[in-house]
């Protein structure tokens, strides 16, 4: 991890910018680069501030959140994007996920779970968090998951099988290098290989795809 995480912000509340900017830059290791109003000068400002989280609202004028979020990730698809909002809606949560989010977050969650979230897609990029976790099982959910790991015409091995179940439970790359005894350069190659096999566009695909074959019953 970098020493201090450089974080972006945008929303079209002054008074919510601010006080999140407040307490992020409370922490030694967090900097608030830039406050935006709206999706467009969010996406005008990342070249030259080049944040490593951006914090993201849903409801903006100009550019709304979703639009926004599809924006940065034809240009800066590796870096991690929070949504904060007001809307506890799951099918918002799951169309955000989906759409290449790291991380939801509502803005009445406590300031320690923002900070949190933070660290944890900067170390493994992606937070699930409780809201997130019961919204992408409940859009699984079935009495009966097909447990045959296939995708079309190719099969998961059982190393990337290992490796997607770690994934899963937020490991880290070095540390789910540590447990399988591989190099993190090694993972990262199986992280590679099982976006393109499960056909997944992001960390939340991934988990999605795991439930689905019954590869990981609980997140």
């Amino acid at each position: 991890m970098k020493n201090t995480i450089r974080v972006a912000i945008a929303d079209d509340h002054s008074l919510v910018r601010s006080g999140i900017a407040l307490i992020l830059n409370a922490k030694e290791d967090i900097a608030v680069v830039q406050q935006s109003s709206n999706g467009k000068e969010l996406l005008d400002g990342l070249k030259a501030n080049r944040p490593d989280v951006i914090l993201l609202d849903i409801e903006m004028p100009v550019l709304s959140g979703p639009d926004t979020l599809v924006e940065i990730r034809k240009t800066e698809p590796n870096i991690p994007v929070l949504i904060l909002t007001m809307h506890q809606n799951e099918a918002f949560i799951i169309k955000m996920m989906e759409l290449g989010a790291n991380g939801y977050l509502l803005k009445d969650t406590k300031p320690d779970e923002v900070t949190t979230a933070i660290y944890k897609v900067v170390e493994s990029k992606f937070y699930f968090s409780e809201l997130v976790s019961t919204a992408l099982l409940n859009k699984v959910s079935n009495p009966s998951l097909d447990t045959d790991v296939r995708v079309g015409s190719h099969e998961l091995t059982s190393r990337e099988v290992d490796v997607l179940r770690l994934i899963c439970k937020e490991h880290t790359t070095s540390e789910i290098g540590e447990k399988l005894f591989l190099s993190p350069k090694t993972i990262e190659g199986y992280r590679k290989i099982l976006m393109e096999k499960t056909g997944s566009r992001n960390m939340a695909g991934l988990v999605l795809y795991s439930i689905k074959h019954g590869i990981i019953i609980d997140i």
